[in-house]
This record gives structure tokens, sequence and C-alpha cells, in this order.
């Protein structure tokens, strides 16, 4: 008999169909779930052989999917990033993410979720006394699965750019404002070096200049 006795609901949906259900039972309260559920309402989810239901994250049988798991939380987690109450359910739904996606089966579902890591905790930075340092972790986890990540999609994108990268942008700002410019420009350089968009060599000018003024 597990902890929730025979009491213990039938999961199916994403939730079941991810092998969640311990989790979801565990890592949330009842008042947690319910609004999780009423607010969670996709018009649609990137799965399959389930019937329309006002509660897709427990209800309805799914056959298959075309989401990961990590891009199914992270998707999940997107519900809930408007308000600071919010943003605790969505940190709780990417750490998730993060404890259970390997890089070597979704880099693109780590890769999103330290980005959304990263958004949830900026947000609440002058409320949450550690809300920058954990910034600064999330940005640091994204940054070292980066060339992974970059390999992954210029093999899947093979005609595009690399797109912008949330990690290093936001660690090179929050590292100017703590006027740590060296670090700031050796960040800069190294996303630019590994050819992720955005305006690095402006950046390393400026972060340059206000070395300057410092001596």
């Amino acid at each position: 008999m597990n902890i929730f006795g025979h009491l213990k609901p039938n999961i199916d949906g994403a939730i079941g169909y991810f092998g969640l259900t311990n989790w979801w039972l565990s890592h949330f309260s009842d008042s947690e779930r319910a609004y999780i559920e009423q607010k969670y309402q996709p018009m649609t989810a990137g799965v399959g052989g389930r019937s329309d239901n006002n509660r897709p994250l427990t209800q309805g049988k799914i056959r298959f999917s075309t989401q990961t798991i990590g891009m199914f939380l992270s998707g999940l987690s997107s519900w809930f990033t408007h308000s600071q109450e919010d943003r605790v359910l969505a940190r709780r739904i990417l750490q998730k993410a993060i404890d259970v996606v390997d890089p070597k089966q979704d880099i693109f579902g780590l890769h999103f979720t330290y980005q959304a890591l990263i958004q949830a905790w900026y947000k609440d930075r002058d409320i949450i006394p550690q809300a920058l340092e954990e910034t600064v972790k999330a940005c640091q986890g994204q940054i070292s699965i980066a060339p992974q990540a970059a390999k992954a999609f210029r093999k899947e994108y093979p005609t595009r750019p690399l797109v912008a990268h949330v990690g290093y942008e936001q660690l090179t700002i929050i590292r100017d404002k703590q006027g740590k410019l060296k670090e700031a420009i050796q960040i800069a350089k190294e996303a630019k070096k590994q050819g992720w968009d955005g305006d690095w060599d402006n950046r390393v000018e400026r972060y340059e200049k206000k070395l300057l003024k410092q001596k």
C-alpha cells in the first residue's frame, strides 16, 4: 500500500502518461492541484487518443504524445507566470523537469526549461531574497549545456542561425549590475564564440569602456 492508502485517485491524462503521478500527489496540496487543473486549459496539447475534457492533466487516456516530458513540464509552467503566487508553482514544476530530463535524450526540453526557470526567478528578484542567486544558478545551468544545445539546434535547423540565449544574456546583465565587468565580458565573448544570437560585440565594447573608467 502506498502513502496515499486506498484513497489514492486514478490519475490519467498527461500526468499519468508521463509517469508523474507520485510527484503530482506528493508535491502539491489538494488546493494547489485543483488550482493548477482549473487554470491549465490548453486548446491543444500535442497529444492524441484523449477525449475532450476540462481536466486534461489527470483525465482522459493518452496513447501517444509528440511532447517529451521536459517540453510538457516547461509548457505547463508557462501557465503560471503572471503573479508571484503563480510563479511559486511554476518554479516547482520547472525544477521537476530539470530533475528528470536527460540532456542526451532531450536537450531542447532542458534548454527551454532552464530558460523558463531563469525568467521565473528573475521576475521576483526584488521580492524574494534568494531569487537573484537562483537566477544565476539557472543561467549557469543553461550555459553548462549550451554547446550540446547549439549542436542540436544546428542539426535540427541547419539553414537558420542560432537563437538568442537567455542564460548568457541574463548573466551578463547581472554581472554588469554587480560591477563584475571582467566576468560579463568573458560571458559575452563565450556566447559569441558559440554563435548564439545577441549584441555581444556591443556588450563587450560597453563593458570595456566601463572598465577603463574604473581605472
